[in-house]
């Protein structure tokens, strides 16, 4: 699993994607319609990749941890963010507004057990 993030660290996508972003600010009351989604689709897919990554590291994380680890943490702050993300996103509301945070969930969540460590 340290493999996959660290891959995901070192190819500067992060960073690539902000640069980007900051171009596309720059650029966009000059740009068409058309220019502007473009760009907005390059971007979604450029985060879509990420997040597929990063869904990877988040399976192979909870592999480590055995059978039933952080199956509350699952639980508690990922499917609720991800219900609220889809929700908003398919009533066309900003998902910004009506997305709690997975910050704002962690306080809820049980404390943190670390998954692939024995526990003592």
């Amino acid at each position: 699993m340290a493999e996959n993030l660290k891959r995901l660290v070192s190819n500067e996508t992060l960073r690539t994607l902000q640069e980007k972003l900051d171009f596309w600010l720059k650029e966009y009351n000059t740009n068409t319609c058309d220019q502007n989604l473009n760009h907005c689709l390059e971007l979604i897919e450029q985060v879509a990749k990420v997040q597929g990554q990063l869904f990877g590291i988040l399976t192979a994380a909870a592999q480590e941890g055995g059978r039933n680890d952080g199956v509350e943490t699952i639980k508690s702050r990922l499917l609720p963010w991800l219900e609220a993300s889809f929700t908003a996103a398919s009533l066309g509301k900003s998902v910004d507004s009506k997305v709690p945070s997975l910050q704002m969930s962690r306080s809820r969540s049980p404390s943190p057990i670390r998954c692939g460590l024995p526990r003592f």
